[in-house]
């Protein structure tokens, strides 16, 4: 047999598509060299963004509490309590101590049942050093308790010792814990997109979290600490959904429970987080690398669904279910569209999606109020609204259109609009036309819009890491007015001072800048401008009740800056008022004893002139404001006698000894008259 001879082997050229897998696989196996490819390597990029979190909010850092700080913090009786007030916060409505204290019940629709970030509050508390309401008697500020007004003591530094400084203590760490869950936020949206979303492309995923991270409308959610359950909230849905694709990638049961605690966390901060039960399957079929079949969404559906029964039994353990408020549908400051016909709602809610576009893309003004009247209603004449409406169609169905394609738009539009929806009025009555920090979740989809965009001109340009340059000039500018909007936030005066010129038309704006302008009217550095802050107060006051009627905090705020005036009779008219709107509020006797106070004081100073007839005038007055004070009607009795009113003395005396029957001075005159 004769061999055969070894023929050579022919070279067959690679086929187009093989090709392109040999090039991505030595892309692949080739480390990439490139500066920007080191600046993302490893945990560099997280450190990025964590130092320029802290940069961007340092200056908040010694701010003290402002808006919903207040009532949300600073006197909350469970917050104070620390870790004891742990079984409370989780059981309870998150304004319940605020309700109890204004002796009122739940005015918003549905409640607020977010307990994780009040717990953070609590344990921050420890720290702070914890007391109950109690401790906001008259010599709370008094931590050394010697008696004396020490400069360290005065922790607002308005000059004045009382229950201010100790509602300020602390709030330096709260600040700072507020800025660092920003910049965890920021790092877990980072190792959302990057492992993600884009996991081939960590240079798009760090501009994006860059434009969210800088973006200044998020001033409000880091600078007002009470907001700390967006933060939470926004972090833990995107736990819950990078734990999600964990799972579905590996099906490993560890990743599946943190799954779960993950989306309970997200449910516990802010109800944001029921969104997940239609973003964590839109993104597994999107994101997932193999084609996702309906068998492998089961276990995650099953968790999902279980977690959200938990988190319902909990809320409804607290009393918490959704539903209807009476006293949130009759009051305008809570129904922002209660003088709006239904024409009218639907118009001014469909406009409401444009105006926050329009603030994500320009950022300017940012107020910390949007509520009546601040955006007027609007109608269907309105080519605002109808603009509004073709934008929302066009995000549909470019929704849907990525949808159909496995394209990640459809996660940056689904994120927008599922977060969206939950805040524009359409489902729920949110208690607010629109607010920054209700947008926060959403400015996602359109940081991860924006972020592509500067991306796909860097492309074009065949340079990628041009992108970085491109965003720089947007990144400049928003933290120029990221950092100068957080001022604003300094504490409770500097904000409403500063937008109510944002917002002038502002019910509440109007009112709390009136109520901070008394503040600085008592502040001893501004003795020389007292009338004059006082009359800003005034002014504002009057604008504030001018546009609601029936705001109760108005009359009060203007009954007080007629009284330091010595106005009296227009402070009660005020007071009247507020109190007939709101019988029950708490500071009713409060007032009325101010203002009995100031009519006995009045009234005294006749009876030291022997002006005995218009002493008993103001002391008439006195005992109408304070009818259970016995030196009151004890005083007007000898100003009656000594005007020669028997019968008013005789009346006086008598209902004096009903009060106060071992009082020497009232007993001696029971005999006096016939």
């Amino acid at each position: 047999m004769s061999k055969q001879k070894n023929k050579p082997v022919q070279r067959v050229a690679p086929t187009a598509p093989v090709q392109q897998v040999v090039q991505e696989t030595t892309d692949m196996q080739t480390p990439d060299s490139s500066w920007h490819a080191k600046l993302l390597a490893g945990y560099i990029p997280y450190v990025l963004l964590m130092l320029f979190s802290i940069l961007l909010y340092a200056n908040t850092f010694k701010h003290q509490f402002a808006l919903d700080d207040d009532i949300v913090i600073c006197k909350n009786e469970y917050v104070l309590q620390g870790i004891q007030g742990m079984p409370n916060i989780f059981s309870k409505d998150l304004f319940d101590s605020f309700y109890k204290q204004m002796n009122t019940t739940a005015q918003l629709s549905g409640g607020r049942y977010r307990p994780l970030s009040v717990a953070s509050f609590a344990i921050e508390q420890e720290f702070i050093g914890t007391r109950d309401n109690a401790a906001y008697e008259a010599n709370c500020w008094d931590e050394n308790k010697n008696g004396k007004q020490d400069v360290s003591e005065d922790l607002s530094g308005d000059g004045l010792y009382n229950d201010r400084d100790c509602r300020v203590k602390g709030f330096t760490l709260r600040h700072v814990n507020n800025v660092l869950f920003y910049g965890l936020a920021i790092c877990v949206l980072f190792l959302f997109l990057s492992r993600v979303v884009f996991k081939n492309n960590k240079l798009l995923a760090f501009i994006i979290s860059l434009l969210f991270l800088a973006h200044p409308i998020h001033t409000e959610v880091v600078a007002n600490v009470k907001s700390r359950d967006e933060i939470f909230s926004f972090a833990f849905m995107l736990l819950t959904l990078f734990y999600a694709h964990r799972y579905e990638a590996t099906k490993t049961m560890k990743y599946l429970v943190i799954t779960g605690i993950s989306f309970l966390a997200a449910m516990l901060s802010k109800e944001y987080g029921a969104t997940l039960l239609i973003l964590v399957p839109l993104s597994l079929y999107l994101f997932s690398e193999k084609k996702l079949e309906f068998k492998n969404l089961v276990p995650v559906g099953l968790t999902l669904f279980g977690v959200f029964l938990v988190y319902f039994m909990m809320r409804q353990q607290a009393g918490i279910v959704m539903g209807k408020s009476d006293l949130q549908d009759t009051e305008l400051l809570n129904n922002p569209y209660l003088l709006a016909n239904e024409s009218q709602q639907l118009a001014t809610k469909l406009y409401i999606f444009l105006k926050y576009l329009m603030t994500q893309i320009f950022p300017h003004p940012l107020s910390s109020d949007y509520g009546f009247n601040s955006i007027p209603y609007r109608d269907f004449s309105n080519p605002e609204v109808w603009l509004s409406i073709l934008l929302l169609i066009g995000m549909v169905a470019g929704g849907f259109y990525a949808f159909r394609k496995r394209n990640w738009m459809a996660f940056a539009v689904g994120f927008y609009l599922f977060n969206i929806l939950l805040v524009t009025n359409l489902i729920f009555n949110v208690g607010a036309t629109m607010g920054e920090r209700l947008v926060f979740h959403s400015s996602l989809g359109y940081c991860m819009v924006l972020g592509f965009g500067l991306y796909w001109l860097a492309e074009k340009m065949k340079q990628k890491q041009v992108a970085l340059f491109l965003v720089l000039p947007i990144l400049v500018l928003y933290s120029m007015k990221t950092i100068s909007r957080n001022k604003a936030w300094q504490s409770d005066i500097t904000l409403a001072l500063t937008d109510v010129e944002i917002m002038p038309e502002s019910t509440s704006l109007n009112g709390n800048a009136a109520s901070r302008y008394l503040d600085l009217s008592d502040q001893p550095r501004n003795k020389s401008r007292e009338k004059e802050l006082i009359a800003k107060s005034v002014v504002y006051g009057r604008k504030a009740i001018q546009l609601h009627p029936g705001f109760v905090n108005g009359y009060m705020n203007l009954g007080l800056a007629y009284a330091k005036t010595e106005q009296y009779d227009s402070a009660k008219k005020c007071w009247d008022i507020a109190f007939k709107i709101y019988p029950h509020h708490p500071n009713k006797p409060i007032y009325y004893n101010l203002l009995g106070g100031s009519y006995y004081a009045k009234g005294f100073n006749l009876g030291s002139k022997q002006q005995w007839k218009e002493g008993q005038y103001w002391l008439l007055k006195a005992v109408e404001m304070s009818p259970d004070n016995a030196k009151y009607w004890y005083d007007l009795g000898g100003f009656s006698y000594n005007a020669g009113d028997y019968a008013k003395a005789k009346e006086a005396w008598s209902k004096a000894y009903q009060l106060d029957p071992k009082n020497p001075d009232i007993q001696k005159v029971q005999g006096v008259l016939p």
